[in-house]
């Protein structure tokens, strides 16, 4: 049965239970981080954690002391890459995260698990004192995606979402040039979404014979719905099914997120959502601002395109500009930096860490860039069009897409 959500009284009762998660609160909470050296952790090393990793490690003023994954192969891979980059054998490997978190001389953590673990950990870890890089999705409804942020002002953490082409030259130029006026007033932004058409869908497996040794099998699933073991969920199986999987989210993190920030709307949402056909939905703003989030026609992917009354930019990741005019342009250094080399993000982290900062992807922004994706998936998954309203998280006359903005959680990870 659907629990009635109160926002003031879940956020206020959530934020108090994870702030419980580790004896060392008190004390976490006064500790304020070196501001020479960050000291770090990573959770989760399976495909980003192994790329990202060395981008981390090879940050100035950046030492890594901790290692965390419940899959045995992988935490003992990441401890190597540690040891090997300090050149010793300190590195501390854990396979329940609780144990690293209660450390005291651990500033700040790199999250980089699967999408059903990201909300809680950033929660857990803010609550225990430590700043966040946490990949996207944030989260995986707009309930988790509120918690999140409400945590972050609670504890007063640095909190850095890894949609890193915020801070990739091609999408900041295309992002600019949009905001100089230009393009004259934006009517139509367009979000790339890879993917779409193929929902996120629940396909079980067969069970297998679990080895408790290499996988902690319950701690791989934390919150998800309870299915048996099988090691193809472990080896990226989990990716596009529901329980596991941001579904829209998936690109909107990143596309969306940028034609939010172009148009300036980044603490709002659209307020209706209209679902076209399988690979394309609809979303506007009160005034009419439309933003189109389609799987097609575009380059490359991740691709934005936000068009204006005096003309438009296009770019993606194979890092061209496009425009209506090659005059938009003139007198205009073009930034380039490819998105494989995700680095500026990180180190800005870093910086912000040390110095106190606010980042570029803070988690207030990043929530209502989700709470769009989540929104739109609910539409898409039920297939009509929506009212949604930003102010209360809610589809007002409409309980059934309602209770689709929050997950149910096993214990003990509910957020209430």
């Amino acid at each position: 049965m659907h629990r009635q959500i109160n926002r003031r009284g879940f956020i206020s009762q959530a934020v108090t239970a994870f702030a419980a998660i580790s004896s060392s609160r008190t004390f976490a909470q006064r500790y304020t981080p070196p501001s020479r050296t960050v000291t770090m952790g990573i959770i989760g090393y399976g495909g980003r954690g192994n790329q990202m990793l060395p981008v981390f490690l090879n940050q100035p003023f950046v030492r890594f002391l901790a290692v965390c994954d419940c899959v045995k192969s992988r935490r003992e891979q990441a401890k190597a890459a540690v040891d090997a980059f300090n050149g010793n054998t300190d590195c501390t490997a854990y396979e329940d995260f609780r144990e690293l978190l209660a450390r005291p001389d651990i500033d700040a953590l790199y999250i980089a698990t699967g999408d059903r673990w990201h909300a809680r950990l950033a929660i857990y870890a803010m609550a225990a004192g430590k700043d966040v890089y946490c990949e996207k999705p944030i989260s995986l409804s707009m309930e988790e995606g509120e918690a999140v942020n409400a945590a972050a002002k609670r504890f007063g953490r640095i909190y850095q979402g890894g949609v890193q082409r915020r801070t990739v030259g091609n999408f900041i130029t295309a992002r600019e040039l949009a905001t100089s006026g230009r393009l004259g007033k934006i009517h139509t932004v367009h979000a790339g979404m890879a993917g779409m058409g193929v929902s996120a869908t629940n396909k079980f497996l067969p069970e297998e014979r679990l080895d408790t040794n290499e996988v902690n099998w319950d701690m791989w699933l934390g919150a998800a719905p309870f299915r048996p073991f099988n090691m193809n969920y472990v080896k990226g199986g989990w990716h596009s099914q529901y329980d596991f999987h941001g579904d829209l989210s998936e690109w909107g993190s990143h596309t969306v997120d940028l034609c939010q920030l172009a148009l300036g709307r980044e603490l709002t949402a659209p307020t209706r959502y209209v679902p076209i056909n399988a690979t394309r939905v609809e979303a506007s703003y009160p005034d009419g601002v439309k933003l189109v989030m389609r799987n097609g026609g575009f380059s490359d992917s991740c691709a934005i395109r936000l068009e204006g009354d005096e003309g438009w930019v296009e770019t993606d990741d194979s890092g061209q500009i496009k425009v209506s005019d090659p005059a938009l342009l003139q007198g205009r250094k073009i930034l380039t930096e490819r998105w494989t080399r995700p680095v500026a993000h990180p180190a800005e982290f870093i910086n912000c860490v040390r110095n106190r900062r606010r980042p570029s992807a803070p988690p207030d922004s990043l929530h209502f860039s989700h709470v769009c994706c989540h929104a739109a998936s609910i539409a898409y998954h039920l297939n009509r069009a929506l009212e949604f309203d930003p102010a209360t998280l809610t589809f007002p006359n409409d309980a059934e897409a309602t209770r689709l903005t929050h997950r149910s959680a096993r214990a003990p990870w509910t957020l209430a």
